[in-house]
């Protein structure tokens, strides 16, 4: 019988994932939080039979009660985490919510899989974040002068990133977190979200070309910062968001084909100064000839999987452990491995959907600190899933970016959670608004008036 359940829970959760991913392109159709309900309702069954089939199997395989506690603990915070958002915002999107707790399970039953200890940090520090986040819209909705507040979020966050510089602990030759009374963490981040705000704010205000370059220092100011701290993929996505937001903000390709050139210069120049760079490149461009060493982790996460397969071994079945740090950089090939290449897909196609909802959201803005805030977000968020997923896949060279809500890593999680509800923030600021213009409509309509 658990014979039976490993073969076949693999192909019942890749089913469960794809219904879940139909529902949400179905929600796409669909402009009004209002009438998504009907396909985000349905999503939910399929988020917890996601759940269920992938932690039967665990359980049934260790025979550990300790994993049903855990699975209970996730049952309880994804059903928590959507009530309560729509308790307190109306507007909340549930679509968005619904696939970022799709991307936090298949995390979940990785972490679960490879060591519970993780996976029990990583859910209480979902379940802070959780918590944490539902102030965010209350606040965005009640301090008008967030938008304001441009160069405070920069210095802030120059601040946080300079003294992770002068005083951070050295991780595999970056300098990346601090330790506080015991907990550890990375504040570039958290940093993250404060460089959205800042780039949102400077170019809301004017989009001209002086404020283009002035937004411009403040952005080389935070990544020359993080490049002598060597944390040179964090520096790339600080980049690469700066060169997006501004594009979106200007609607000028000019600003796109600069900084495609700056960035491939600077890449030379990276590849040319930091010896770490050079392995990584190295394992990049042909890892079998130095498999022994430099291209030990990238052949170990291409053969996980390609044993996986288009179905995957099964959840337990597989030897993620044999590629080192597979927690964190390399979660992707630890899902293919066991849940195959479709599940792969569609955590993918999971992330496109967020992707989408919020260009859309974008798109739909007139305001525009909450359109370059929205744009940013989204740009930092896909991004940042190709730095991470293309590295596993050999496509480009390894970065040590996470994949969101995915990998294992609480920092991460936390400030992309809160990102997340700064996103839900604006939708409840526009569900607000246009409730405000329907009920002034209605009065207008029963006076009698046009």
């Amino acid at each position: 019988m658990v014979h039976y359940i490993v073969i076949y829970s693999k192909y019942f959760i890749t089913l469960s994932l794809f219904v879940f991913l139909a529902c949400g392109f179905w929600g796409l159709c669909y402009e009004s939080v209002s009438d998504q309900k009907a396909a985000a309702g349905v999503q939910s069954v399929f988020l917890f039979l996601t759940q269920f089939a992938a932690y039967l199997t665990i359980v049934i395989r260790t025979q550990r009660m300790e994993y049903l506690i855990l699975y209970a603990f996730l049952l309880i915070l994804t059903a928590a985490a959507p009530v309560f958002s729509i308790m307190l915002y109306p507007g909340t999107n549930r679509i968005l919510l619904n696939h970022v707790l799709m991307m936090l399970t298949a995390g979940m039953i990785v972490l679960t899989r490879l060591e519970l200890s993780r996976a029990v940090r990583q859910l209480v520090i979902a379940a802070i974040s959780f918590v944490l986040a539902l102030f965010l819209p209350w606040i965005m909705r009640k301090w008008k002068r967030l938008r304001d507040l441009g160069w405070a979020y920069a210095v802030t966050g120059l601040l946080a990133i300079a003294a992770v510089l002068v005083l951070g602990q050295v991780t595999h030759g970056s300098k990346l977190s601090w330790t506080v009374a015991g907990i550890t963490f990375q504040p570039s981040e958290f940093v993250k979200v404060l460089y959205v705000f800042f780039i949102a704010s400077l170019l809301a205000q004017d989009t001209g070309f002086f404020q283009v370059l002035l937004c411009g220092f403040g952005a080389a100011a935070h990544v020359v910062i993080l490049v002598l701290s060597r944390d040179l993929g964090s520096a790339l996505i600080f980049f690469v968001v700066y060169v997006l937001m501004v594009t979106a903000a200007t609607h000028h390709l000019f600003y796109f084909f600069l900084g495609t050139v700056a960035g491939g210069g600077a890449s030379a120049a990276a590849w040319k100064l930091f010896d770490h760079v050079q392995v990584r490149v190295q394992a990049w461009r042909d890892p079998w000839s130095v498999i022994d060493g430099q291209g030990y982790q990238i052949t170990q996460s291409l053969f996980a999987m390609s044993r996986g397969g288009m179905f995957g071994l099964g959840i337990g079945k597989g030897t993620p452990d044999d590629i080192p740090y597979v927690e964190t950089d390399f979660v992707f090939s630890a899902l293919v491995e066991e849940l195959g290449m479709l599940f792969g897909i569609g955590i993918v196609l999971t992330g496109l959907v967020i992707f989408l909802l919020l260009i859309r959201l974008a798109c739909g803005l007139k305001d525009g600190f909450y359109r370059n805030l929205a744009a940013g977000t989204a740009g930092l968020f896909a991004f940042q899933i190709f730095l991470t997923i293309g590295g596993g896949t050999k496509f480009i060279p390894s970065t040590g970016v996470t994949l969101p809500f995915v990998s294992y890593g609480g920092s991460s999680l936390m400030a992309t959670i809160l990102l997340v509800f700064v996103m839900e923030g604006i939708y409840e600021i526009r569900y607000e608004e246009e409730q405000r213009i329907e009920k002034q409509r209605k009065k207008r309509a029963s006076r009698g008036e046009t």
